[in-house]
């Protein structure tokens, strides 16, 4: 087994990994090198709750404390960048100087924030994907009353809700004909347009082309497609994200949208393995960003390392709190065509719904719902089990879907 293990990266599969290879019993150094300064904290909460606190208890975000290294021997490399890797030498170059030896070494360099780059140099313009980012947003936000969201997607939806909650008038622009078009059913999209239009939040889709107002070097507002002006204080950009490539494909690693693996997470490179949003399973569709892949990537990085057996494939599962309703989803949600099948089922509490998902072929493919968590774990039984419960069914709220699990859909 490898002495020493370097892993890029101190997020979720960064920090994932190591736990792995420890419960999996390796007893070498683990270095983890990150760029952030300071302890790393948790992704999902950025754009809820820690937007909403005052700041007082900021260290309940945290995603692992300072003794959680110390107990399990990680040393913790923080505020330091890698420039370069040889794969000849094993050697990795830090922005220092520094140079940090490794038998395997695993990159979860994760994404970085698309811009709008007319918005670049503007005072008042944000992103929302580190701690760093989300201190800026919180403190830009007092005594501020109007912004706008530029992406209608989870985190831009998400970011949506916590600044009406903070008692921010917000605009939300999306370019796209409805809100979640690229990973959400219809139903959903509509759902969530609702809930925010209910709060206040005006939605505005298929805005194309929108040009930034400034004034004195400062975010004003956004001029639409039809001429519309909208005035606001603060301008938050959530148009998705672009895997961070750089150090990869410089050591010449095959890349493509994110960093080409295998099943195991091996790179191109031998000793060389990929995890989380930076990692592209060879003939996947497409990246997987969400911290169900982040964990489920990095336990299969450490297994192959330390020769262990590989964890059960399940279905990537999600999850968004938006105002009072929580959605959880299971599966990827196929891209609206003819022959995909979007299948409503009521839930059982006031509220509350589920959208299932069937592929062209008529499989069961996602499944997302909202205040109905029962229909959520029954559905991604069903994912896992590659059970398909028929559509006609699905929509018939007397349907014992419990019994068609339980019987193995028999």
């Amino acid at each position: 087994m490898s002495d020493s293990i370097i892993i890029v990266g101190a997020s979720h599969a960064g920090i994932a990994c190591a736990e792995q290879l420890r419960a999996n019993g390796f007893s070498g150094q683990i270095q983890l090198i990150d760029r952030l300064s300071g302890v790393p904290f948790e992704r999902p909460p950025l754009s809820k709750g820690f937007l909403q606190a005052d700041g007082s208890d900021d260290q309940k975000f945290l995603l692992r404390r300072s003794d959680w290294f110390i107990s399990r021997e990680i040393t913790l490399i923080d505020g330091r960048e890698v420039t370069a890797i040889d794969p000849e030498t094993k050697q990795l170059q830090l922005d220092d100087g520094q140079c940090c030896r490794y038998d395997k070494l695993i990159l979860a360099t994760g994404a970085f924030p698309r811009q709008l780059d007319d918005a670049n140099n503007l005072q008042n313009v944000f992103v929302l994907r580190h701690a760093r980012n989300a201190y800026e947003l919180r403190s830009a936000m007092k005594g501020r009353k109007s912004a706008i969201v530029i992406g209608g997607g989870y985190i831009g939806l998400e970011v949506a809700a916590s600044l009406t909650k903070a008692g921010m008038h917000v605009d939300v622009i999306e370019m796209m004909e409805r809100v979640l078009a690229r990973v959400a059913s219809p139903d959903i999209s509509a759902f969530f347009a609702n809930l925010h239009e209910n709060h206040d939040v005006r939605i505005h889709t298929g805005a194309i082309k929108q040009e930034i107002l400034q004034k004195d070097g400062a975010f004003s507002g956004i001029q639409l497609n039809d001429d519309r002006i909208i005035d606001a204080e603060l301008l938050l950009v959530g148009i998705g994200v672009l895997p961070d490539l750089g150090i990869a494909a410089d050591a010449g690693l095959t890349t493509g949208d994110g960093i080409v693996v295998d099943g195991m997470m091996q790179s191109s490179v031998e000793d060389i393995f990929a995890i989380g949003d930076v990692a592209l399973v060879d003939g996947a569709m497409s990246r997987i960003e969400s911290v169900d892949n982040a964990q489920n990537t990095a336990a299969r990085a450490a297994a192959a390392i330390c020769g262990s057996s590989q964890p059960p494939k399940a279905a990537p599962w999600f999850w968004s709190e938006q105002f009072d309703a929580r959605l959880q989803s299971a599966g990827i949600v196929p891209q609206e065509a003819a022959a995909v099948q979007y299948v409503v089922r009521p839930g059982k509490r006031e509220g509350g719904l589920s959208v299932w998902s069937y592929d062209v072929h008529g499989k069961l493919a996602a499944i997302e719902a909202v205040r109905d968590p029962a229909a959520y774990m029954l559905g991604k039984k069903c994912l896992d089990l590659g059970l398909s419960p028929p559509p006609s069914d699905i929509g018939n709220a007397a349907f014992d879907l419990k019994g068609f699990v339980a019987s193995g859909g028999v």
